[in-house]
């Protein structure tokens, strides 16, 4: 995987807002200590209704999350 943007993250974000954690950093940039779980169960809802590139896009979203790590809601985040 290369490096998401910002951008790029809110991008394969956009379908799979939850309410929740995805929702959170998709809205926000906020990354909580669930935000990587919610993304993997995701990612298996994607992968198990036959939606194998949606998974593979909500996975890298996991792989940036666990590479920032925790953080509270970013400034500007919806226009970076």
């Amino acid at each position: 995987m290369t490096e998401l943007t910002d951008h790029e993250v809110r991008a394969r974000l956009r379908a799979h807002q939850d309410g929740g954690p995805i929702s959170r950093l998709f809205e926000t940039g906020e990354i909580a200590e669930e935000t990587f779980a919610a993304l993997g169960v995701r990612a298996d809802r994607c992968d198990a209704e036959g939606l194998a590139e949606e998974a593979e896009q909500v996975s890298d979203v996991a792989e940036y999350v666990s590479t920032i790590g925790e953080r509270p809601p970013v400034s500007n985040w919806p226009t970076r």
